[in-house]
């Protein structure tokens, strides 16, 4: 299994910030002459053509293949943008020049020599050294793939960031069954099986960052419109918001982790072998929002709890799919007729069914991966689940008793 590992960059800000800014260049010359050649010519340079090209400028300070890789980055992107306009999206090609770019080192750029990992620079240049935690320390040699310095804008740091294959190979999945995932603002997942048993897994605390987020940096941003920039106040008050944001970040990702564990754990114990989520890439597209539900849909971390799925359901052996999920959360699953539900609760103006929102749109999902079409599987049972609970510096009580209090199930 490949697994990302993030390690504290213990190089001086300015030695990264070179390294990433050398990077940047090499990227922005092969885009730059690249159009320029495609203007006079009229034909597209090959990947092979566009490094011969920019090797040809002159010596780099990175080494050869960490500039292959700043090299092919472009036409990586140029992929994307393609695979993007042939789905129908409306993407430009890339087109913008980088600055600063995260710097990569493949597996032949890197040696490891005990405890720590040697990243190889241009010959002549003394080598990056970077210490490895004790359970990366006791790997073989060729399981680190790549490693990447990554500058994270909110904190304000540079970080390493290891790719590692464990060399472990995916079980193959002990059942057979379907499970379906209908995904939302604020309950993360309603997951349902094809029984009809729905196990919603509520998590409002991740809402409630969300929000606080948003509430404190429009306070911050107000203040900060109000003062001369690059005065002391200015320079106070944007380190706050620095600080606010890193925070937060840092406690979503933690939630959003902990969700998708659980929900990870669930598929097992319910012996799944594939989970099918509804596609919500484009649920703002084409649509007129008011302020608030624009703010809830562009907070709406889903991309990122979909990554997360995916890799702590790969490793269990179990697939992920992606579905239209459209007027899934509309339909009957008793009798088909659409219905715009109102608040949490589903009603049926015809059948005169009663259930909850994300049940409906779980159940309808299910039945969808597995029969084609809506309607064959109803909502049976609905359940909460609550990934974790967090205890409240203020909430002494335990304390005072002298009774530890015992962590809720999940």
């Amino acid at each position: 299994m490949i697994r990302t590992h993030i390690l504290p960059c213990g190089l001086p800000r300015a030695e990264a910030d070179t390294l990433n800014r050398e990077s940047g260049r090499i990227y922005t010359d092969v885009l730059v002459w690249h159009y320029r050649i495609y203007r006079r010519t009229g034909h597209w340079l090959s990947p092979g053509a566009d490094e011969r090209l920019n090797d040809s400028f002159g010596p780099s300070t990175l080494h050869a293949h960490s500039r292959d890789a700043a090299q092919q980055g472009f036409h990586k992107a140029c992929k994307t943008a393609r695979t993007n306009r042939a789905q129908g999206r409306d993407v430009r090609y890339p087109h913008r020049r980088k600055f600063y770019r995260t710097t990569v080192w493949k597996a032949t750029g890197m040696k490891q020599e005990g405890d720590r990992l040697r990243l190889s620079r241009a010959k002549g240049l003394e080598p990056i050294w970077v210490v490895l935690p004790p359970e990366l320390a006791a790997l073989p040699p060729a399981s680190f793939v790549e490693m990447r310095l990554v500058y994270e804008p909110i904190s304000r740091r540079h970080q390493w960031h290891l790719v590692v294959d464990d060399g472990r190979v995916a079980p193959e999945p002990s059942g057979l069954s379907t499970l379906a995932a209908d995904l939302g603002e604020i309950h993360p997942a309603a997951v349902a099986n094809e029984q009809g048993a729905v196990v919603i897994f509520t998590a409002r605390e991740l809402r409630a960052l969300n929000q606080y987020r948003n509430k404190k940096l429009a306070s911050l941003q107000a203040a900060m419109a109000r003062k001369q920039k690059g005065s002391r106040r200015y320079k106070r008050l944007h380190r706050r918001k620095t600080f606010l944001l890193a925070r937060n970040n840092r406690q979503r990702r933690d939630s959003e982790h902990k969700v998708t564990r659980t929900i990870a754990n669930h598929a097992k114990a319910e012996g799944a072998k594939r989970l099918v989520v509804g596609d919500v890439r484009t649920i703002g597209n084409g649509k007129r929002l008011n302020t608030n539900a624009q703010q809830k849909v562009s907070g709406w971390s889903h991309g990122r709890q979909i990554q997360y799925l995916t890799y702590k359901l790969a490793a269990a052996g179990i697939a992920l799919e992606r579905q239209s999920e459209a007027y899934s959360s509309k339909t009957c699953p008793c009798c088909g007729t659409h219905n715009k539900p109102k608040g949490r609760q589903y009603r049926c103006a015809r059948c005169g069914f009663v259930g909850h929102r994300d049940a409906v749109g779980a159940t309808n999902q299910v039945s969808k991966a597995v029969h084609g079409e809506y309607g064959h599987v109803q909502p049976r049972s609905v359940r909460y689940r609550r990934p974790f609970r967090r205890r409240s510096s203020r909430d002494t009580g335990h304390v005072a008793r002298g009774q530890p209090r015992e962590a809720a199930p999940l």
